[in-house]
Parts: C-alpha cells; sequence; structure tokens
C-alpha cells in the first residue's frame, strides 16, 4: 500500500506565514467566501520529512522493472538545464518545450518539478508544443520572491510565456498544487486559456473540509489537508540516473525552503483560487487518481470519499467539464499512467480546436490548432 507522508503529533500548526500577511490584508476586503480568510489550521511538514524521504529513496535498491524504463530524450545534468533560462524580473525560471503546434504548459505539485512531466511530454510532442517548467525554487529555476503564492506564482508564468515566446491560448495541465495555478491562470486570463486538464488537482476547499475530519478514537492520525507523493514512486518510473538527478535536485536547500513557503501559505493560494472566479467556459477534463492513498481504516475511508466528491466537483466546474478516473494510479497519475493523461490533453486539444475553429480566425484560429 502506498504510504503518505503523515503529521507527527508535535507538527507545527500554522496559518500562514509573515510574508503572505500582506496578501491576505490586501485581500481581505476583495472578498468573503464562506470564510475563505478564517485561519483554519494550515499543517506543515514535519522536521526532516522530506529528506528523510529523498534519503530513502536514494538509498534504496532499484526497482527490478527500472532497466526496463525509456532513456529520456534530451540529457539530465544537475547542473545543466535541459531547456531555457528565462529571466522573469531579477530571476531566472527553466522552462522546457518541446514539439510543435498548439501550447501546452504542464504545471506539478507541490515539490515536484519539470522532469516530473517527462513522459507525457514525449506523448506529445507529436500533436502540440508542450512546455514543462520549473516553478520559482524548484529544479533547476532561481528561488523567488515572496510571498510564494497562486497569485504570485501565476503572474510569474505569465511572464515567462512572454519572454519565452510562447504564445496564447494554452492548454494548461496541472497536478495537484499545480492545478491552483493552472485554474487561477485560467479564471484571470480567460482569452489566453483553450482548454484545461486537471491531474487529481487540489481542490480550494480542501483544507477546510478534510481538516474538519477529526482524528479516530485512539489514534493520532487525523485528516492531512495536503496529499503528498511517495518518492518511491518516481524510483519505479525513472531510470536510476534520472531518478538520483531528481532527488539531488528535490533535496536541494532552495527546493525544501520553496516547498515548505508553498505549503506554509496553501490556504491562502485556495483562497485566491476562490477570489479569481467562475473558470471560463473552455474544455475541461479532470484526470483523479483511482487507488487510495490514505489508510484502509474508517477515518481513511471519509478522506478518499471527500477527496473523490471534490474532484467530481471541479469536473462540474464549468459545463460540459468531465472526469476520468486513472484505475492503476495513486497521487501521481502523470507517472503511473502517463498516456491517460496524455490522451486527455489531445481529447482536450481537439475539443478547443472545434470551438475556436467555430468562433475564431486568424492568429487564435492557428494557435488553437
Amino acid at each position: 500500500m502506498q504510504r503518505n507522508l503523515v503529521l507527527s503529533p508535535s507538527a507545527v500548526v500554522l496559518y500562514g506565514d509573515q510574508e503572505a500577511q500582506a496578501v491576505l490584508r490586501r485581500q481581505r476586503g476583495d472578498c468573503n467566501h464562506r470564510g475563505a480568510f478564517r485561519a483554519d489550521p494550515m499543517t506543515r511538514l514535519y522536521p526532516n520529512g522530506l529528506m528523510a524521504l529523498l534519503l530513502a529513496l536514494t538509498g534504496a535498491p532499484s526497482s527490478p522493472s527500472a532497466t526496463d524504463l525509456p532513456e529520456p530524450p534530451f540529457r539530465i545534468d544537475p547542473q545543466q538545464p535541459p531547456g531555457e533560462m528565462v529571466d522573469v524580473g531579477g530571476y531566472r525560471l527553466h522552462i522546457i518545450c518541446r514539439g510543435a503546434g498548439p501550447a501546452v504548459i504542464l504545471d506539478a505539485g507541490l515539490g515536484g518539478f519539470s522532469l516530473d512531466w517527462m513522459y507525457v511530454q514525449q506523448q506529445l510532442v507529436a500533436d502540440a508544443r508542450v512546455c514543462a517548467y520549473d516553478r520559482a525554487g524548484y529544479g533547476w529555476s532561481d528561488p523567488g520572491p515572496a510571498p510564494r503564492v497562486t497569485e504570485q506564482i501565476a503572474g510569474e508564468l505569465e511572464v515567462l510565456l512572454a519572454r519565452a515566446g510562447v504564445p496564447a491560448p494554452y492548454v494548461l495541465v496541472g497536478h495537484s498544487f499545480g492545478g491552483y495555478n493552472m485554474s487561477y491562470f485560467a479564471a484571470t486570463h480567460p482569452g489566453e486559456v483553450a482548454g484545461l486538464v486537471l491531474v487529481d488537482a487540489s481542490h480550494p476547499d480542501q483544507a477546510e473540509r478534510l481538516s474538519a475530519m477529526h482524528a479516530e478514537p485512539g489514534t493520532a492520525r487525523g485528516g492531512t489537508l495536503v496529499t503528498f507523493f511517495d518518492p518511491r514512486v518516481i524510483r519505479d518510473h525513472f531510470p536510476e540516473h534520472i531518478w538520483y538527478v531528481m532527488a539531488s535536485l528535490m533535496a536541494s536547500a532552495k527546493a525544501v525552503r520553496t516547498e515548505q513557503r508553498e505549503l506554509t501559505n496553501f490556504t491562502v493560494s485556495a483562497a485566491q483560487v476562490k477570489a479569481a472566479g467562475p473558470l471560463p467556459r473552455v474544455p475541461l477534463v479532470v484526470v483523479s487518481r483511482g487507488r487510495r492513498v490514505w489508510p484502509d481504516t474508517p477515518m481513511g475511508d471519509a478522506l478518499e470519499q471527500s477527496w473523490a466528491e471534490m474532484q467530481a466537483e471541479l469536473a462540474a466546474g464549468v459545463p460540459g467539464g468531465r472526469q476520468i478516473r486513472a484505475e492503476r494510479s495513486g497521487h501521481l497519475v502523470h507517472l503511473e499512467e502517463p498516456g491517460l493523461v496524455a490522451a486527455a490533453v489531445r481529447d482536450v486539444l481537439r475539443e478547443a480546436c472545434r470551438s475556436r475553429v467555430a468562433v475564431a480566425t486568424g492568429p487564435a484560429r492557428a494557435g488553437a490548432c
């Protein structure tokens, strides 16, 4: 059974950090979304949790099938980014684009980065110009300014795409926390978005709804607010030399600090997604995990049920939106079933092309199809 990071009884309970308070004060008067700015508890990774798991990953024996995994289509070196480094305002973000055609933009979950999408990207290069990027502080990107919240991240992405010469309209693909960023971008830039694919993505109410579930009597475990990945999934889905590079990048001081900052401000980002308003009426596919990640207990059952309900709600966010269940996958659907994610992106590309052809001409039509 897949295991997740769980909170120790001594875990610190936080809501935002000092750098996010200005964001909260500014936005407090802008909207009131059912207590979006109430100090709901936000959990932090327990000390050394990420590092301990990464050490376990690098110290574990290789999966029997690891030698059969496909090699990457480009050279991977922790010191040499495989893509382009783009200045977005005094610091640089890494983006790697492959293929030609309409633009597909890929954003990873908490702690993830561009290499997470390697196999999805490879399967789509014949269909689109597919761009995976590293949020500030992850992978090869420089650390970014505070606060590390969705509004800031989406603003950086807008500058990155413009300066990297990636024209709209975009099909946006977001995994987990990356779903916040892509949903926010879509809601605030509706004219630049042709479609949306959410991969086991976070729901704006998940901190509220999951934290409301109390621990089972006699146990120290409660409902975690964020679904963390099992790093062993990385080990099992990449050749050995690749996951060593991934582990070293994920365990870097800047990446660990960035993940802590994003996690600390998770509820701030959720509030920003709510405040951004509805998604544009573009093709939407939600790809949800089919394999449970919480314990096989009554509390785990309740958490799984709540997650399933929130995934269905995400799919209902746009008329005609639909949901696909990845039966063989846990939270890292894009690693465990990359073909399914790629197929969902192709479906959205086709739907976006049909709708754009019907209503647009010139550059917008060419960009979508």
